[in-house]
């Protein structure tokens, strides 16, 4: 069973989307999704000229959390 979540994403003046590995591309798919919004602009305060987009999508596990992960993976580098 899924359901609908809202997530956020990072947009530059293009509309190319912050990805994982913390390059824009313009493949959706790949965009670093953020649960909160706070969270998706304390992250975009680093690259000047982005926007914060909110989306909704399909999820069949409603508490994944992408960013979370790489969060983690960023704070420890």
């Amino acid at each position: 069973m899924g359901t609908m979540i809202t997530r956020y994403r990072i947009e530059d003046e293009v509309g190319r989307v912050l990805t994982v590995e913390g390059f824009f591309s313009y493949e959706a798919d790949d965009a670093l999704q953020f649960r909160s919004e706070d969270e998706a602009y304390e992250e975009a305060s680093a690259f000047p000229g982005t926007t914060v987009e909110r989306f909704e999508r399909y999820s069949s596990f409603p508490d994944f959390f992408l960013s979370e992960a790489v969060s983690v993976q960023r704070s420890s580098a």
